[in-house]
C-alpha cells in the first residue's frame, strides 16, 4: 500500500481553506516536503523551507483552516511535524539543490534526530551544500539569535558539513538496493532538468509497483542541461526509449502543478528581451541589478551573459560582475560536473581529449571549457566590489539570493532604485510577502495587459514608482570604547567558566612522586627554622602513605625514622640510619631503605646501515597517497576542506546595526521568467504520453486542479484515477490488495509459461499455497497438481491370517527359495533361487515379520527375490479391491 501526504508548506494562506477561491490572485501555499510511505517504509521527499528559515506556526495559523489529515501527527508547521516523526524516517531524498527543496535538511538532522539515510545526486549534494553556506553566513551576518523576534531555523555551517558529508551520492541511471526496513525497494535517479544534477525519483515496489516522483521538472533543452527523462531522449531510438534513459510507464506517478495555468515564452524571444534591454541599458550609461539564486538556476544565467559579452562587449567595455560569497567555489565545482551537463558540451570534452583536441589546445595554451567565464568578475564581499567597481560605471551585477530577502541583493538594492535609468531585472517572483514580490506585483500592475506573462508572452521595461519601505540590517567592528568593553566582558566570562569548571572538576590525590616533584630543588636536610612547618607536613604525609602501603612496617621504625635528602630521587625520602636497624626481626634485614621505580631504555631505533629511521617521513608520504586517492574519487574533497579552514576561523567583534528605509522607486522593473520549469501545456501534453496508472497531482490551486482534472478526463485512452491532495491530507493507494511471499513450483518456471511486459515477467496462474514443514513460505502448485494429489489412489484389503510355515513352502516349492526361521514370528528367506545364482544375490536376504494382529513386514534389499516374496505373501491372502 502506498500513502503519500504534502506537508505544510512554509506559509498559510488565511482565506484559502482548500476551497474554490474567489480571488484568484490569492496564491496556494506549496508544499516543501512531502512524506511517502511504501509498504510500510516511510520516505520523505526533500525538506526545503523558504529563504528566511521561518515557518508559521501551528498557533499562528488561520484557526478556520482544517485539513482533512489521516494522522494528528502531521498537523501543524513543517519543523513541528519533522520534530515529531523524524525517528521514523527511513529514507530522506532530495531533489534539486535549492532553499526550497533542502533548507531545513540539515537543522532537522542536527536537533530532531533525522540520522536515515539520506539519497542525491553528487551535483545536489555539491551544490547544495554551498546553498545553505551562502545562506547561512548571509543570515548570521544580517541576525543575532538571541534578539531575533521570528524564529529562525538556521543551522550552523558545522551543522550543514556534517550533513551533507551524510548523504549517499548516486549517478544517473544508477538502481540502488535499500536496506534495513526499506528491503526490497529498488531507488534509481534519473535527470529532471531544471537544475544541475535535478532529480527524478523512481522507487520500485514488490507490492505497489514502479512510483515516479517527478517535482520542479522541465521538458525544455536549456545551454547546460538537457530536458527531463520523464520522455526518452530525441537520441534514442523508440524500440529502445524506455528500455535505455527514460522512466518508462508509471504505476504511481507524483507532480506539481503549480505552473498548470500558465504558458511559458519561447526561448528565443526570452533571451532576445533580455539581452536588448539589458544593451539599451548600458549603452545609455546606466548600470543592471539582477538577483540570483546561489546555485541552482546562476548557472544558466552565467552561460547566456558570457555567450553575448564575447560577442558583444570582447574589450569589456562594461564589467559583469557576480557578487556572491561561494561564487568562485559554485564555478570550481561547477567545472566538475561537465558530464552531468549538456551532451553537446560532454561531446566537446570528449573531442578535446582526442589528438586533433590536444592540437588545438596546443596551439590556444589551454582547452576553452563552457565554464571558463573570461569576461566574468567574481567578487566575494560588497566592500571588494566597490573597491573594484565604480559606482558611476554601467554595469551588470549579479547578486544573491533572488527573493531580495537578505544578502548583498538587498544591501544594492537602494544604489538602484533611486536611478531613473538603471534596471532591476526579476528573473522570478518571488515568495508571497518578499521584497521580489512586492516590485513584481507592482510590475504586473502597470503592463498593458496584466496575464501577458501567464500567456507565453515577455514584458515590457516599466518605472513603478511609489515607496518601497524596508529594512538594512549589517554588522559592523567594534571599535573605540565598545571594542575595549566587549573584550573585558569576554575575558571575565572565559574567567568565571574556568573557574567553575575547575570547581566541578574533583581534585584527586596526588600520588606520592608528584608531591615530591613538586616540592623546592632546593630543599635540604639542614634547613632553617622557617622551614619546619614543610618539613612537618612532608613527615605527615609520608607517615600517612606508610601507613596506607605497609602497616606492619610502620611499628618496627617508627621511632628511628628520619628525614634526609635522596641524591637519586627528587624531595625528601624515608631511610633508615644504619642496614643493620632496617626492619628488624626480618631475614637479612631486608627492607626498603630507598624508593625505587622500574627503568626502561629506549633504544634508537635504525635501520641495518645503522641511519636513524625517520617514521614522519613515511606518515606523510602515505597521507600523501591517500589524499590523491580520494581527490581522484571525489575532485570537489579539497575544496570542502578548504571550506573547513575558512570556516574555523574566527570573526572579529562586531556589532549589528539596523537601518529603515524608505525609497521612492524610480528605476525600470522588468520581469522575465528564467526559472526553467515546465508549464500547462506540457503538463496536458506529456502526462497523456506518460500513460501513469494514477496520478498525483500537487501545489495546484482550485483552478488549476479543475482545469487539468478536465483537460486529462477528455483525452481519449488516458484512463488513470487523478489524486489531488491538499497540504496535510493523505492518499491511500491500493488499500485493498495485499502482498505475500510465495515460492513457484518447479512446474511454474517453465519459460513458456512467462511473458514480459515492461520490466516485469507476468503469467496469469490459478494456484493453490502448499505449506511446508521445513518452511513457513508458502510454495505455489497449480490447480492440477493439487487436485492430482486431492485424488486418492485405489487401496487393497487383505483378509486371512498369515501362516509363516506355509510362506515357507510355498516359496520352496514355487521359487526354490530357502527360508529359515531366525525366532518367534521371523522368517529369514534367501533372496535368489537355489539355481542359477549370481554373485550379484549375495547379502540379499529378506525378512519376513509378523507384528501385532494384521501386520505383517518385509524388509530387504531391493530385488528379484524381494518380490517373489511379495507376490507369494500376496497369494496366501484373499484379496478385496476397494
Amino acid at each position: 500500500m502506498l500513502e503519500f501526504t504534502p506537508l505544510a508548506g512554509p506559509f498559510r494562506i488565511a482565506n484559502g481553506k482548500g476551497k474554490q477561491r474567489q480571488n484568484e490572485s490569492v496564491e496556494q501555499a506549496k508544499a516543501v516536503s512531502y512524506l511517502v510511505e511504501i509498504d510500510g517504509c516511510r520516505i520523505l521527499l526533500d525538506c526545503g523551507s523558504p529563504e528566511d528559515f521561518t515557518f508559521a506556526s501551528s498557533s499562528q495559523e488561520s484557526s478556520e483552516y482544517t485539513p482533512n489529515v489521516d494522522h494528528t501527527d502531521l498537523i501543524g508547521s513543517l519543523p513541528e511535524i519533522l520534530e515529531r516523526i523524524a525517528s521514523e524516517i527511513d529514507v530522506v531524498l532530495l531533489t534539486h539543490a535549492e532553499i526550497a527543496h533542502l533548507g531545513l535538511y540539515a537543522y532537522a538532522r542536527a536537533h530532531y534526530g533525522l540520522h536515515c539515510n539520506v539519497y542525491a545526486t553528487l551535483p545536489v549534494q555539491a551544490m547544495g551544500r554551498l546553498a545553505m553556506q551562502e545562506a547561512v553566513r548571509a543570515w548570521n551576518s544580517e541576525t543575532e539569535a538571541h534578539n531575533d523576534s521570528n524564529k529562525r531555523y538556521l543551522p550552523t555551517e558545522v551543522e550543514v558539513e556534517d550533513a551533507f558529508d551524510a548523504i549517499r551520492t548516486l549517478r544517473y541511471l544508477q538502481p540502488t538496493p535499500l536496506e534495513g526496513k526499506s528491503a526490497g525497494l529498488v531507488l534509481t535517479a534519473y535527470n529532471a532538468g531544471h537544475s544541475l544534477g535535478g532529480t527524478v525519483w523512481k522507487v520500485r515496489s514488490p507490492s505497489v509497483g514502479t512510483v515516479v516522483m517527478a517535482l520542479d521538472w522541465n521538458h525544455s533543452r536549456e545551454r547546460h542541461l538537457d530536458r527531463t527523462a520523464l520522455l526518452p531522449s530525441p537520441h534514442t531510438p523508440f524500440q529502445e526509449a524506455r528500455k535505455v534513459d527514460s522512466v518508462g510507464r508509471a504505476d504511481v506517478l507524483i507532480t506539481d502543478i503549480e505552473r498548470g495555468l500558465l504558458v511559458n515564452s519561447g526561448r528565443k524571444d526570452r533571451d532576445a528581451s533580455l539581452l536588448d534591454r539589458i544593451h539599451q541599458t548600458l549603452s545609455g550609461g546606466h548600470s543592471v541589478l539582477i538577483p540570483v539564486d546561489s546555485a541552482a538556476r546562476l548557472l544558466e544565467l552565467l552561460v547566456l551573459l558570457d555567450q553575448h559579452w564575447s560577442y558583444a562587449y570582447q574589450h569589456q567595455r562594461f564589467p559583469l560582475c557576480l557578487v556572491s560569497r561561494t561564487g568562485q567555489e559554485f564555478l570550481d565545482r561547477a567545472r566538475t560536473f561537465i558530464e552531468w551537463m549538456s551532451r553537446e558540451w560532454a561531446a566537446q570534452m570528449l573531442s578535446d581529449d582526442g589528438p586533433k583536441g590536444r592540437k588545438r589546445a596546443k596551439n590556444s595554451n589551454a582547452i576553452k571549457t563552457p565554464l571558463d567565464f573570461p569576461f566574468l568578475r567574481l567578487f566575494t564581499s560588497l566592500d571588494a566590489f566597490r573597491n573594484e567597481v565604480a559606482t558611476s560605471q554601467p554595469k551588470v551585477v549579479l547578486a544573491t539570493p533572488a527573493s531580495l530577502t537578505h544578502g548583498h541583493a538587498r544591501m544594492l538594492l537602494s544604489e538602484f532604485l533611486t536611478d531613473p535609468d538603471a534596471l532591476l531585472l526579476l528573473t522570478n517572483r518571488g515568495e508571497p510577502g518578499s521584497a521580489m514580490r512586492t516590485l513584481w506585483d507592482r510590475w504586473n500592475a502597470r503592463q498593458a495587459d496584466k496575464d501577458a506573462w501567464r500567456h507565453g508572452k515577455v514584458g515590457t521595461a516599466s518605472a513603478i514608482g511609489g515607496q518601497l519601505s524596508y529594512e538594512i540590517r549589517r554588522r559592523t567592528r567594534l571599535t573605540g570604547e565598545e571594542l575595549r568593553t566587549y573584550l573585558e566582558r569576554e575575558q571575565q566570562a572565559k574567567a568565571q567558566e574556568a573557574q567553575e569548571a575547575q570547581s566541578k572538576v574533583p581534585q584527586p590525590a596526588r600520588p606520592q612522586l608528584e608531591a615530591d616533584e613538586a616540592e623546592d630543588d632546593g630543599s635540604s636536610s639542614d634547613s632553617s627554622d622557617d622551614d619546619e612547618p614543610t618539613m612537618e607536613r612532608d613527615a605527615h604525609r609520608l607517615l600517612m602513605s606508610t601507613r596506607a602501603i605497609a602497616p606492619e612496617r610502620l611499628n618496627a621504625a617508627e621511632g628511628r625514622q628520619e628525614l634526609s635528602f635522596d641524591i637519586y630521587l627528587r624531595g625528601l625520602a624515608s631511610r633508615t640510619q644504619a642496614f643493620s636497624s632496617a626492619n628488624q626481626g626480618q631475614e637479612y634485614g631486608a627492607g626498603v631503605q630507598y624508593r625505587m621505580f622500574p627503568f626502561f631504555e629506549r633504544k634508537r631505533k635504525v635501520d641495518a646501515y645503522g641511519e636513524a629511521i625517520d617514521t614522519s617521513k613515511w606518515l606523510s608520504r602515505r597521507q600523501k597517497l591517500e589524499a590523491e586517492q580520494e581527490n581522484q574519487l571525489d575532485p570537489t574533497r579539497h575544496l570542502v576542506k578548504e571550506d573547513h579552514k575558512r570556516v574555523a576561523q574566527p570573526e572579529p567583534p562586531s556589532k549589528l546595526v539596523v537601518e529603515a528605509l524608505s525609497i521612492t522607486v524610480r528605476c525600470h522593473v522588468m520581469y522575465i521568467d528564467m526559472q526553467g520549469l515546465n508549464d500547462g501545456r506540457a503538463l496536458k501534453m506529456l502526462l497523456p504520453q506518460l500513460q501513469p496508472r494514477r496520478l498525483i497531482m500537487v501545489n495546484g490551486d482550485a483552478a488549476t486542479n479543475a482545469d487539468l482534472y478536465a483537460t486529462l478526463s477528455a483525452v481519449r485512452g488516458f484512463d488513470c484515477d487523478m489524486y489531488t491532495p491538499e497540504l496535510g491530507s493523505t492518499v491511500k493507494i491500493g488499500e485493498l490488495t495485499h502482498s505475500y511471499t510465495v515460492k513457484l513450483s518447479d512446474a511454474l518456471f517453465k519459460p513458456s509459461h512467462w511473458s514480459t511486459i515492461e520490466d516485469y515477467n507476468v503469467m496469469p496462474l490459478r494456484a493453490l499455497p502448499e505449506w511446508g514443514s521445513d518452511s513457513d513460505v508458502p510454495t505455489l502448485i497449480s490447480e492440477e497438481a493439487a487436485q492430482d494429489q486431492d485424488t486418492s489412489a485405489p487401496t487393497t484389503l487383505y483378509i486371512g491370517d498369515l501362516k509363516l510355515t506355509a510362506l515357507k513352502a510355498s516359496l520352496a516349492r514355487q521359487h526354490r527359495i530357502r527360508a529359515d526361521f531366525a525366532g518367534e514370528g521371523v522368517l529369514v528367506c534367501d533372496g535368489a533361487p537355489s539355481t542359477g545364482r549370481r554373485a550379484s544375490d549375495v547379502n540379499r536376504s529378506v525378512t519376513v515379520k509378523k507384528q501385532g494382529t494384521g501386520q505383517v513386514v518385509i524388509e530387504g534389499n531391493l530385488s528379484a527375490g524381494l518380490r517373489r516374496i511379495r507376490e507369494s505373501v500376496y497369494d496366501l491372502c484373499a484379496q478385496v479391491h476397494q
